[in-house]
C-alpha cells in the first residue's frame, strides 16, 4: 500500500480523528507526533526515519515544523486525487527535502533506489540503459531537464509527463509521482 494514501486513510478515520483532538490539542501535529503515528500504519518496508521525514515534508507545506489542518487537507486532497498533476505535486514536495523548489540527482535517486529495492529482480526484467538506479537517474536528467541545469522543477516534470507519457513511465516517473 502507497505511504501516502495509508497516512490518508489512517487519519481520515473515526478514531483516528477522535485520537487527534485529545493528543494534539493545539491542532498541529509536529514531526516527532508524525513519527510515531506513521509508525502505526505505514507499511514496515516504509517506517524508516527517512521516508517518514519525506513524507512529513510533503504533508508540512510552509516548512514551519507543524502540520495544520489547512496543510493536512490540502495534502490529502492532492495525495488522494485523481489528477495526475496533484499527485505529481504533493510526491514532489515529499522529494524535495531542502524546500528549495527543484529535485537534485540526489533526491531523485533516493526514490528510484526505492523502486529498486521494493523490486527485487527489476534489474533483469528492464532494458540495460535503465537497469541500475543511476542509469535511471541519467535517464531522467537527460530527458525531462530542459535548461540542463543539473535539478528538476515540478514544471519540468509535468510538462515531460503530459508531452510523453509513454517515456515517463518508461522511465519509472509514474512509480514515483503517481502511485
Amino acid at each position: 500500500k502507497n505511504g501516502h494514501k495509508a497516512v490518508v486513510e489512517y487519519l481520515v478515520s473515526e478514531n483516528a480523528s477522535m485520537e487527534a483532538k485529545n493528543k494534539f490539542p493545539t491542532g498541529g501535529i509536529n514531526r516527532v507526533q508524525f513519527q510515531e503515528m506513521a509508525r502505526n500504519f505505514l507499511p514496515e518496508q516504509q517506517r524508516t526515519s527517512e521516508f517518514i521525514d519525506r513524507l512529513f515534508n510533503a504533508f508540512d507545506k510552509d516548512r514551519s515544523g507543524q502540520i495544520d489542518f489547512q496543510e493536512f487537507t490540502l495534502a490529502m486532497t492532492m495525495c488522494s486525487s485523481d489528477v495526475p498533476e496533484d499527485k505529481l505535486r504533493f510526491c514532489f514536495r515529499s522529494l524535495d527535502i531542502d524546500g528549495n523548489g527543484s529535485l537534485d540527482r540526489t533526491e531523485i535517486l533516493y526514490a528510484v533506489q526505492l523502486i529498486f529495492k521494493h523490486n527485487p529482480g527489476l534489474e533483469t526484467r528492464v532494458a540495460p540503459e535503465v537497469n541500475t538506479p543511476e542509469k535511471v537517474v541519467n535517464q531522467i536528467f537527460a530527458k525531462v531537464d530542459v535548461n540542463n541545469d543539473g535539478t528538476l522543477t515540478c514544471e519540468e516534470l509535468v510538462q515531460f509527463m503530459k508531452k510523453d507519457p509513454k517515456g515517463f513511465n518508461y522511465l519509472g516517473l509514474n512509480l514515483i509521482f503517481l502511485t
